[in-house]
C-alpha cells in the first residue's frame, strides 16, 4: 500500500496543493472532532474546532517544522488551543439551560495521548481491510479470535495468522511512520 506521509502532504499544502489538503483533513477531522466534543462537550462547537483547526493548517503549512514535532501533534496542538479559544467566548456569553461549563481544556494528565490514538487510527487505515477487522473485532469488540472465526465465517487458523501479521504491520507502521510505502507480511 503506497501512503503519502503527513510530513509530505504538509509541504504540498504549504505550496497551495488542495488535494493533499483533503487528504490531511480525511486522516484526521474525525479524531480533531472527537477531541473537541471531549474537550467542550458540545457538537456545534467541536465541528467549529475542526473547520477552524483546519484553516489554521491551510493558512500556517509553510511554518510547520518537521524537526519539532510530527504532524498530529503539531494538529492536536492548534487544535487544543482553540478549543481554549472557543470555551472563553462560551463563556462570555450566557449558558443555556442545561448546557454543562467545559471543567478543563488541560486534555488530562497525558495530553499526548489523544495524538497517540490518532497516530494509531492513522495506522491501522493503513493496513488490509481483512487485518483490520480481526484487531476491531478483538481488541474493540472484546472478542476471542474463536468468537471472530464464528461471526465473521473465517476459519480459526485463518483468524489467528490475519491478527499475528495486523500486530506485526502495526508495530512497523506506528515504529516507522513516515515510510511512504508499508509492506504486508
Amino acid at each position: 500500500m503506497n501512503v503519502t506521509g503527513d510530513e509530505a502532504l504538509v509541504r504540498r499544502v504549504a505550496g497551495g496543493d488542495k488535494r493533499a489538503f483533503l487528504e490531511l483533513y480525511d486522516r484526521y477531522s474525525r479524531p480533531v472532532y472527537a477531541t473537541g466534543f471531549r474537550l467542550l462537550g458540545d457538537a456545534q462547537l467541536a465541528e467549529e474546532l475542526v473547520q477552524d483547526a483546519f484553516t489554521s493548517v491551510w493558512r500556517r503549512a509553510k511554518s510547520f517544522e518537521s524537526e519539532r514535532a510530527s504532524f498530529s501533534t503539531w494538529l492536536y496542538r492548534i487544535a487544543r488551543n482553540r478549543a481554549v479559544d472557543l470555551d472563553r467566548r462560551r463563556r462570555v456569553r450566557p449558558l443555556s439551560v442545561g448546557e454543562d461549563p467545559l471543567r478543563t481544556v488541560s486534555g488530562g494528565p497525558e495530553p499526548e495521548a489523544d495524538v497517540d490514538s490518532w497516530d494509531l487510527a492513522r495506522a491501522l487505515s493503513r493496513i488490509p481491510d481483512e487485518y483490520r477487522e480481526v484487531l476491531t473485532l478483538a481488541y474493540f469488540g472484546g472478542l476471542s479470535q474463536r468468537e471472530i472465526s464464528r461471526r465473521t465465517g473465517v476459519p480459526l487458523g485463518t483468524v489467528k495468522s490475519r491478527t499475528t501479521a495486523a500486530i506485526k504491520s502495526l508495530h512497523r507502521i506506528m515504529t516507522h511512520p513516515f515510510d511512504a510505502e508499508t509492506k504486508h507480511e
